[in-house]
């Protein structure tokens, strides 16, 4: 006979597994290795912008052009691994895309750092790392699988939003209270002009106005 977990501590289970086996990427390195880039791209406001990374911390801010500009650093124990790191940056009238590829060994990590038009729809599929957004106007999803959401709004205004952690705390200035054990869910429905929704499987959610 299989053996039956209780409802929801089969999720709780995969996420402490997951957790547990991207430790090496999310640990401490001494990094040997580093490079520094720079990206500028015309782009439209109001368009969108997908991002999709593995190990590292990104931040996401409000510029004043409607240029999508992008610094990036690559660390790495190896110099092999750092010159196998690259980024792709595309974009086609209204949507933009920029994927960052490493090996998948645990020795690299970006730093990265966007500065994006006033209003921008934002896409942010990320496995290891924190993740900032600051003073963007538009809808966001985010998804993160271990480290910290961070959310600062300009406006502040929400038509809905839907926050969610697997394992970690969801905190909210004035969208209401979270609910759940391990695990936290906000929702809430306003009279803003966005969404946002963000999840995060092991780490803590921030959102502030």
């Amino acid at each position: 006979m299989s053996r039956r977990f209780p409802f929801g501590v089969k999720q709780i289970y995969r996420l402490v597994v997951l957790c547990l086996a991207l430790v090496p990427f999310s640990a401490a390195h001494d990094w040997k290795y580093e490079e520094s880039h720079d990206d500028v791209r015309d782009f439209a406001a109001g368009g969108f912008l997908h991002v999709r990374m593995s190990v590292g911390d990104m931040r996401i801010k409000r510029g004043d052009s409607t240029k999508i500009k992008l610094h990036y650093t690559i660390k790495s124990r190896h110099e092999s691994d750092l010159k196998d790191a690259r980024v792709d940056f595309d974009v086609h009238g209204n949507d933009a895309t920029i994927e960052f590829h490493a090996r998948t060994s645990g020795d690299t990590n970006f730093e990265v750092e966007l500065e994006v038009p006033a209003t921008i729809n934002v896409d942010v599929h990320q496995k290891v790392g924190d993740l900032t957004v600051d003073s963007v106007d538009g809808d966001k999803d985010l998804s993160l699988g271990v480290g910290d959401i961070r959310v600062l709004a300009e406006n502040g205004g929400y038509r809905v939003l839907n926050a969610s952690t697997g394992i970690g705390d969801v905190h909210a200035d004035g969208y209401g209270e979270s609910h759940g054990w391990l695990g936290k869910t906000l929702k809430y429905h306003g009279d803003g002009k966005y969404e946002l929704r963000a999840h995060v499987g092991v780490g803590d959610i921030h959102l502030g106005r």
